[in-house]
């Protein structure tokens, strides 16, 4: 028998023990030339093998060879199709894998030709997510059982929609019979390519000769997608279709809110000049204001301020949009907020807590702006000088400058009974302790809390900031002639 001739698989497994005994008894010479001769026989009758042997179905031998990009193998496998049942399971894997010509195979074969709509039209799903235009017109036009474009409810009109295959969408809505409804599940098909920013199938959907999708189905979820999403040609056609315009305000606003958040400036103005059912600038109580401003989005501040009706307040929400921006050091917002002609924010809103923030982050340009803001400037020692402790904590030498040396309402190096001072002592901050301990008024004492800034430095000696450690000690030592720190207890660490 020819190695090239097919195999029964009991022929397959003796060859494969004779070439294990071979191997304990022939000369090394024999076993390569068998051992060769035994891999070409398996490969050319590797279908066999998987269908009798490994998995003894066709369908679940056919997904392997498939998986393995083993097309000879599943080409085989195919032409030895047993029965319907079988065409009609293989016909799904060749069409998830994407096989349009082993579809053609299975679907014209003269017998026990598989059924295009079985599954209730599952391989059409397949087919149509993937965008297989070809495989797609082969099962809606099969002579017999052919799929239906809306079956399983407009499955495949919406997995094509989600994914952009515009040729598919249209294939499934201009199906001669049984075509998809593009209105299917209260217009999901054009609320997913919405938020994928699918302008031509949105288009598609919308105008459909039958049972067109609505722009403002499921209260405007298509419009609410895109608009986050900043697909402006997509919002454009919402806002503008003929027949059930989506509205710019839909859900009280929430369209606005979302695009204004993510920065969306060019759909901000869209919506905001809506001739029908405008969005409020204000809407949510400032809430596109907020979000907007504490993500430093300064060119949609801007239009939510200065919108000709209904324009947001920069001091909404006690000053939130003020608060959210000082802390992420967005200084042009900040500036924006401050300098507003009407409803201007305050910048020692909420007890001080905005200069608290942007103290505690670093933020130099926007403590120097709430400091010196012509009304409503922000206190340097509020809230008990918190925002002196954060900022020496941290390590802001610049920051701990400017409340130290505020014109009015200075903070004072020994606030919360030296909180500043032990605080940067803890983390190390040498040039923030020496600034401390030299303020012209109110300086800190290098005794403060007993001692536990003296106590902090020498916890961290054996650390290895051991110089900026030595600093520390200096510094605090330094001032300890005239307030004597409470060393006793404390456990001084030897340098190396």
């Amino acid at each position: 028998m020819s190695a090239s001739s097919p195999l029964p698989s009991d022929v397959v497994t003796d060859i494969v023990i004779r070439t294990l005994q071979l191997q304990l008894h022939s000369p090394v010479a024999d076993i390569c030339t068998v051992c060769r001769a035994w891999l070409s026989i398996v490969s050319q009758n590797l279908g066999q093998i998987l269908l009798h042997r490994r998995y003894g179905d066709m369908p679940s031998a056919l997904a392997h060879a498939l998986q393995h990009d083993k097309l000879d193998v599943a080409t085989w496998l195919v032409s030895r199709a047993a029965s319907l049942e079988d065409s009609n399971r293989a016909l799904l894997e060749v069409v998830a894998a994407g096989q349009t010509e082993l579809a053609r195979i299975l679907i014209s074969a003269p017998l026990d030709a598989a059924h295009a709509d079985y599954c209730d039209g599952e391989a059409l799903v397949h087919a149509a997510r993937n965008g297989n235009s070809e495989v797609v017109h082969m099962l809606l036009c099969a002579p017999k059982h052919a799929a239906h474009a809306d079956c399983q409810d407009g499955r495949a009109l919406v997995d094509a929609a989600r994914n952009g295959h515009s040729k598919v969408v249209g294939m499934l809505l201009d199906a001669p019979q049984h075509a998809a409804h593009a209105d299917c599940h209260d217009g999901k098909a054009m609320v997913v390519a919405a938020r994928k920013g699918h302008s031509e199938v949105v288009h598609m959907l919308l105008d459909a000769p039958l049972h067109a999708a609505y722009a403002d189905c499921n209260n405007g979820r298509a419009l609410l997608n895109a608009a986050e999403n900043g697909h402006t040609e997509v919002v454009r056609m919402l806002l503008d279709a003929a027949q059930h315009a989506a509205r710019a305000n839909c859900r009280r606003g929430q369209v606005l809110v979302n695009s204004a958040e993510n920065g969306h400036s060019e759909v901000v103005r869209i919506l905001l000049d809506a001739p029908q059912h405008g969005a409020r600038a204000n809407c949510r109580r400032g809430q596109a204001l907020v979000d907007a401003a504490g993500n430093g989005h300064s060119e949609v501040v801007r239009m939510l301020l200065n919108a000709p009706q209904h324009a947001a307040q920069a001091d909404c929400r006690n000053g939130e949009a003020l608060v959210n921006a000082a802390e992420n050091g967005h200084c042009d917002v900040v500036r924006m907020l401050l300098d507003a002609p009407q409803h201007a924010a305050r910048a020692n809103c909420r007890l001080g807590q905005v200069l608290v923030d942007a103290a505690g982050n670093g933020h130099s340009e926007v403590v120097r702006m709430l400091l010196n803001a012509p009304q409503h400037a922000a206190r340097a020692n509020c809230q008990l000088g918190q925002a002196l402790v954060d900022a020496a904590g941290n390590g802001h030498n610049e920051v701990v400058r400017m409340l130290l040396n505020a014109p009015q309402h200075a903070a004072r190096a020994n606030c919360q009974d030296g909180g500043a001072l032990i605080n940067a002592a803890e983390n190390n901050h040498n040039e923030i302790v020496h600034i401390l301990l030299g303020a012209r008024q109110h300086a800190a004492h290098a005794n403060c809390l007993k001692g536990i800034a003296l106590e902090h430095a020498a916890e961290n000696g054996d650390s290895e900031s051991t110089s900026a450690c030595c600093g520390v000690w200096f510094h605090l030592m330094r001032w300890d002639s005239s307030h004597k720190p409470a060393t006793q207890g404390i456990h001084w660490k030897r340098h190396g």
